[in-house]
């Protein structure tokens, strides 16, 4: 159940919850009002006792109203109405409790979530200008890199064609204090094309060096760089 929902359901509750409340304060005034023969054609009486109809029509005729004096009524059905009216208000009251904590629980999941999501998009925020870098190869292979830097390290997205359908090929980063990093591994399409999106734990201000390499060839004994371009 949503908060919205939660709300809507607290104030339709205390709505009834109210209603209870002023029918019992009525019946109470009913009742006195009848113990002390209060003239009946006055008109703060008239008002109580059309005002309380509705709610004793259910109760008129289980018990045999007293008559005490002449003017003087101990109505047993207004009191009996009145205990009844008292355990739905407490039964109304329990339920508004509960709603309310249902509520509370609600809008602290809430602001979790909202908290939880700001803390998402600030992740993902960019920290710093992207890098884009256009490689070509003397083989014909081109190579479009867009670099950007967040703050749990550095989104990557390439763009490249005319890369060899027989290699693999490994995007790395080069450390200023040496060393290189692994950040994608990919093979190219049918076409020779590839187009890849990832990211790496590497902070873009501490590497010096962006390059791809490609795997292997027939007679060739290692990996060897095929485009790189310096960061600094």
């Amino acid at each position: 159940m949503n908060t919205m929902a939660i709300r809507i359901a607290r104030g339709l509750v205390w709505f009834v919850y109210a209603w209870v409340v002023v029918t019992m304060v009525l019946l109470f005034l009913a009742f006195v009002l009848q113990l002390f023969g209060a003239n009946p054609e006055a008109g703060f009486v008239e008002w109580v006792y059309r005002s309380v109809e509705r709610a004793m029509a259910p109760f008129r005729g289980i018990f045999e109203a007293v008559e005490i004096t002449d003017r003087s009524v101990l109505d047993v059905s207004l009191l009996f109405a009145m205990v009844v009216y008292m355990f739905v208000a407490l039964g109304l009251n329990t339920a508004v409790d509960w709603i309310s904590r249902r509520l509370h629980q609600a809008e602290i999941s809430d602001r979790h979530r909202a908290d939880m999501q700001a803390q998402v998009a600030a992740s993902a925020a960019p920290i710093g200008a992207a890098r884009i870098l256009q490689l070509t190869a003397p083989s014909g292979a081109s190579l479009s890199a867009v670099l950007t830097p967040h703050s749990w390290g550095t989104g990557i997205t390439l763009d490249g064609a005319g890369l060899d359908l027989g290699r693999a090929y490994t995007a790395w980063f080069e450390a200023a204090r040496g060393g290189r990093v692994e950040a994608a591994t990919f093979r190219p399409e049918s076409d020779g094309t590839v187009t890849v999106a990832v990211n790496s734990p590497v902070v873009l201000a501490d590497s010096v060096r962006f390059g791809l390499a490609q795997s292997p060839g027939p007679g060739d004994p290692a990996a060897t760089d095929l485009l790189t371009a310096n960061l600094r």
